[in-house]
């Protein structure tokens, strides 16, 4: 069994708004929003729904590029991420989001230098010479016992790691598959909410100072 290992939501905990949420109302045409509103129901999962999605991004990927730099990152993550690479913790991104969009934001914040980021865990964009955009889902779940409608299925992704124990941060509805799952669960937003309507436990955070002081009170690491 691997020691500790910290798994992070991107969109709305790395950052500060839903990268996905926000270019997909900004860039997609009106039928976006019906499909949006299935997967909030829970009508249709996220495998389903995005690569109906894709086709509606007016301009394609070089549309969403020119709106990555609008979007900030939590300023205290990097220095949770550094803290964490100071004692060995490996630290794992884990998305429903897409590839592309996690790495340049990621990148831009010299996020993916040093050995800060041990894994990203998401949906994979191909992007075609025309603009045009197809998915692949690497972290989603076939097994039939354990059924997951997510393109990236999050206790997948955290148990093909093996931790001993697992740290879990995040805030919205694609986090729901984990949240009963982590050893120590940190929740904000509609996790929160949904936590709090199952009766399971969790922490509240607002930033990622906020996780790391609770790690430390907790003791559970050397």
């Amino acid at each position: 069994m691997a020691p500790l290992k910290v798994f992070v939501d991107f969109d709305g905990t790395i950052t500060t708004q839903d990268t996905l949420e926000v270019l997909m109302q900004s860039l997609c045409e009106p039928a976006y929003r019906e499909l949006e509103d299935k997967w909030v129901a829970g009508e249709m999962g996220s495998k389903e729904i995005l690569p109906l999605q894709l086709p509606l991004v007016a301009g394609g990927w070089p549309a969403m590029l020119r709106e990555l730099d609008g979007f900030a990152v939590d300023p205290t993550f990097k220095g949770f991420a550094v803290w964490l690479r100071s004692l060995d913790i490996p630290l794992y991104v884990v998305s429903d989001g897409f590839d592309f969009i996690i790495k340049h934001i990621l990148g831009r914040e010299g996020l993916l230098e040093g050995g800060l980021i041990a894994g990203i865990k998401t949906n994979q964009i191909d992007l075609h010479p025309d603009g045009s955009m197809t998915i692949q889902f690497p972290f989603s779940r076939a097994d039939e016992a354990k059924p997951c409608r997510s393109g990236t299925c999050k206790c997948l992704a955290v148990e093909s790691e093996k931790p001993a124990k697992s740290v879990v941060v995040g805030d919205g509805l694609s986090d729901r598959c984990w949240a009963g799952f982590a050893d120590i669960l940190f929740a904000k937003g509609r996790l929160a909410d949904y936590c709090q309507r199952e009766n399971l436990s969790f922490r509240n955070f607002q930033n990622f100072a906020d996780v790391q002081s609770e790690l430390i009170s907790l003791e559970i690491i050397d």
